[in-house]
């Protein structure tokens, strides 16, 4: 299990210049390279604002990725951090992650795959969110696709 520092890190590293729709294909395009034959086995959802912007069934996966998706997207949307830092954080006690917030099982997953999309300077503004590996997966597929996005918008 990833540290709370090394996740921080990620989260703050993985922070974009600016994110629009125009720059959905684009990381599409790098989840699928990324991703290679594991596209197929994940489900991919990716929230603009609180707007669902694009969604990705892989023809491997259940409606049981769809149900993971929701909860993970509502932890980031929660909490402004990845699911993968909830997890680490609670992770002595993950049941407190519920009775603290006074949150249902039903809706949050404190699971890795859901991730920030940051903009540098402004925040959270949306986030990627990955189901169908296992959760350190599901968050270095979101991470690394964010890593290859900043890489393509600071460059051009």
């Amino acid at each position: 299990m990833r540290s709370l520092t090394e996740i921080t890190a990620q989260e703050q590293t993985a922070q974009l210049p600016h994110f629009g729709l125009a720059d959905i294909d684009t990381l599409v395009a790098d989840l699928k390279t990324i991703g290679q034959a594991n596209f197929n086995r994940v489900c991919i959802l990716i929230k603009l604002n609180q707007r669902e912007v694009f969604f990705h069934a892989g023809t491997q996966t259940t409606n049981e990725n769809n149900l993971w998706i929701h909860k993970k997207a509502n932890v980031v949307a929660t909490f402004d951090h990845s699911s993968l830092f909830e997890k680490a954080k609670y992770q002595n006690d993950p049941e407190s992650f519920y009775q603290k917030g006074g949150l249902s099982h039903q809706d949050y997953a404190i699971v890795g795959g859901g991730f920030p999309i940051g903009i540098t300077g402004t925040g959270t503004i949306g986030s990627l969110v990955v189901s169908g590996l296992t959760d350190e997966e599901d968050h270095d597929l979101a991470y690394q696709a964010l890593m290859m996005l900043k890489d393509q918008l600071t460059s051009a």
